[in-house]
């Protein structure tokens, strides 16, 4: 009952809290694929435009230069590091304890901090991964053979990625539990776990339970018994890709794709609104109990994807948009199912073989 009454209060502030007392901004700025060169001018635009919180990762190549944008935003007296939500997440490579701490070290030296707000696993699955050394974006933040080491290695004869079959994400939990015990991180999380996964982590953990998932989530994958589990384990739940993801890269396209801001509903509730497609969906999600990271380097994006508090949608329009629920997922990523702990089995066909990763040469 405790734990319950920890979860997100049904009140639609800009903030949440989390289980464990800490407040949360609802919508944050996602940076993943935010190009080098453009990220860091985003980041200063958004926490100038009433941001607080900033989502990223060490694979996304571009926390040298958010940490360059957060340094100025300092100097600048926009901000002080407390009134920022910095989250950022451990990679696939490192899922071996002793390779945990090197991860949230490398990710606060490129965003030139002390500690971070949120840490959380990025998957379930040690893939890409060797499983000898921890990788980080120094080591190369693309596809390459593994002798090389960076942190989306291949086997140069497969071309598969590498998977290290010989760790699980409990000793990856055990040794994230130790980060916030040195102060390093205040809370941390999962992202792409299924239930079962979710529901090991919490029976082994110790101390520190996960604060936060962060899955995909858009109205055509609503990932409604989800929202409620995450829910009655005092779980905020963040939609990643919450705007369906219309930049995503060519590898998560397929032919008949659907595109969300086209939608009927998305289109006439804009319309009634004076809002764009957009707004209509983060109302959406603030209103389905969710926190949000939608991604922009687009000024006037940014400013329209937090400017969603002055008006609801009805009880009705909600349902209608509901209905949409169809279990579209963009993010299968069914390269790395090779490793035992690869959380979307379930909607993988009949016959299904890991493919080689793409970007292998």
């Amino acid at each position: 009952r405790a734990r319950c009454a920890a979860m997100a209060s049904p009140e639609l502030g800009e903030t949440l809290r989390l289980a464990n007392g800490t407040k949360m901004p609802r919508i944050g700025l996602g940076t993943w694929k935010s190009d080098i060169g453009k990220t860091g001018d985003a980041v200063y635009h958004a926490v100038k435009s009433g941001y607080r919180l900033i989502d990223t990762a060490n694979d996304y190549n571009n926390e040298a230069e958010i940490g360059e944008a957060l340094k100025k935003l300092f100097k600048d007296g926009i901000v002080k590091r407390e009134d920022l939500f910095i989250q950022s997440k451990l990679w696939n490579s490192n899922h071996r304890a002793e390779f945990v701490e090197p991860d949230i070290r490398a990710t606060l030296k490129d965003l030139q901090l002390d500690y971070l707000d949120s840490f959380i696993i990025h998957w379930p699955q040690a893939c890409p991964a060797t499983g000898k050394a921890p990788a980080v974006r120094t080591n190369g933040a693309h596809a390459a053979p593994a002798e090389q080491g960076t942190m989306f290695p291949y086997d140069p004869d497969t071309k598969r990625y590498c998977s290290d079959n010989k760790t699980h994400f409990a000793e990856t939990w055990k040794a994230m539990e130790a980060l916030v015990e040195k102060k390093l991180v205040k809370s941390i999380g999962l992202s792409n776990f299924n239930k079962a996964q979710i529901q090991e982590i919490l029976s082994i953990s110790k101390k520190h339970k996960p604060m936060i998932l962060q899955n995909e989530c858009h109205p055509y994958l609503q990932q409604k018994d989800m929202v409620d589990f995450c829910a009655f384990h005092g779980i905020v739940f963040q939609a990643y890709s919450p705007l369906a993801s219309k930049d995503r890269p060519k590898m998560f396209r397929k032919e008949n794709d659907p595109e969300l801001f086209e939608n009927e509903i998305i289109v006439h509730l804009a319309k009634k609104y004076s809002k764009s497609p957009a707004q209509i969906v983060l109302r959406w999600h603030l209103q389905a109990g969710h926190s949000a990271v939608p991604k922009s380097v687009t000024p006037s994006r940014i400013e329209e994807n937090i400017d969603i508090f002055d008006f609801s949608l009805t009880a009705e329009e909600m349902i209608h948009i509901g209905k949409l629920n169809c279990g579209w997922r963009i993010l299968l990523w069914e390269h790395t199912a090779e490793h035992p702990d690869y959380p979307f089995k379930d909607d993988l066909p009949f016959g299904f073989t890991v493919p080689p990763t793409p970007s292998a040469k």
